[in-house]
């Protein structure tokens, strides 16, 4: 089991970094008016700005495992959730891009259950917050008070921030676009790869990606687009025996006039393939699970 775990737990923290990254505002009920087509613009990030990410992920595995070494199967069904709540503020930025903000961290923890038996791990940073800027190319993360932020603090920080010191991805890829419903997203496969696959390595994997315009809706805030999404996910531990595949569906819903992603559900089933290595061992296995994804985010600042 030692050599499963671990693998169900990382997988669904791949899925963060996409969640926290978001920059967004609140998305309010369609409006009676809906115009086919949608313009993407780009505006200048706003010192004092700021807003409020919440993201969880689900994801339930059973796995049955069986070999010549082993007495008796091995049977392991397992829960495991991740929530993450921070409020962004941009303390400095140049034009569209920012260049220093302050983290302020709500619930950041991880609860697992197995076997009836519940277990809760609290990161090091729920409750906390942080000063992260990019200062000569160096980025540098103290804690409120200006102290050099833990090791273990850092990772985790870093996995929450927005881009620092260069344009949002998501603006990247969607600045100066024109879309009619039906129509779908160049660069929306680099554009999921980078977040997901960069910080995790080789091990992860983002392919058969597509974002189609399925809806234009006013709000208050704006014209939002909302976008059916749809991608695979696979990934493979070292010391886990099966490699994971998710084919994910969901919706995204993105602000035309400043390009923030303001909402994010995805969903799918887990599909698990035992590797070829512990195949010609003589171990027999199989699993399914279902990972599931939301992202909500509002503003929490008076629109200057």
């Amino acid at each position: 089991m030692h050599r499963v775990f671990p693998f169900v737990v990382s997988m669904g923290l791949s899925l963060a970094p996409l969640a926290a990254r978001a920059q967004a505002e609140g998305v309010a009920r369609p409006a009676a008016a809906r115009p086919a087509s949608i313009q993407f613009k780009r505006s200048n990030a706003r010192v004092g700005s700021a807003r409020e990410v919440d993201s969880a992920v689900n994801m339930r595995l059973a796995l049955d495992l069986r070999s010549d070494d082993i007495p008796e199967p091995l049977s392991v069904e397992m829960l495991v959730t991740t929530t993450s709540r921070h409020t962004v503020t941009t303390v400095a930025a140049r034009g569209n891009v920012i260049n220093k903000v302050k983290m302020a961290f709500g619930d950041v923890s991880e609860v697992s259950q197995e076997k009836g038996e519940t277990q809760r791990k609290v990161s090091p940073i729920s409750g906390k917050t942080y000063l992260a800027e990019l200062k000569k190319g160096q980025l540098v993360i103290t804690d409120a008070a200006g102290n050099p932020a833990s090791k273990a603090e850092l990772q985790e920080v870093q996995e929450h921030l927005p881009e620092l010191g260069k344009p949002d991805l998501m603006e990247a890829t969607f600045a100066g676009k024109s879309f009619v419903v039906g129509s779908t997203v160049d660069g929306f496969s680099g554009l999921l790869g980078q977040q997901m696959v960069g910080d995790q390595g080789d091990d992860t994997q983002v392919t058969h990606t597509r974002a189609q315009l399925v809806e234009v809706r006013q709000a208050p805030e704006g014209t939002v687009g909302v976008f059916d999404v749809s991608m695979t996910m696979s990934r493979r531990e070292a010391d886990a025996p099966f490699l994971m595949t998710i084919p994910l569906k969901g919706q995204m819903s993105v602000l035309a006039n400043g390009i923030q992603l303001l909402e994010l559900t995805l969903s799918g089933p887990v599909q698990l393939t035992l590797t070829e290595d512990e195949a010609a061992q003589g171990i027999q296995g199989k699993g399914e699970g279902e990972m599931r994804l939301r992202l909500s985010n509002r503003r929490v600042d008076s629109k200057g």
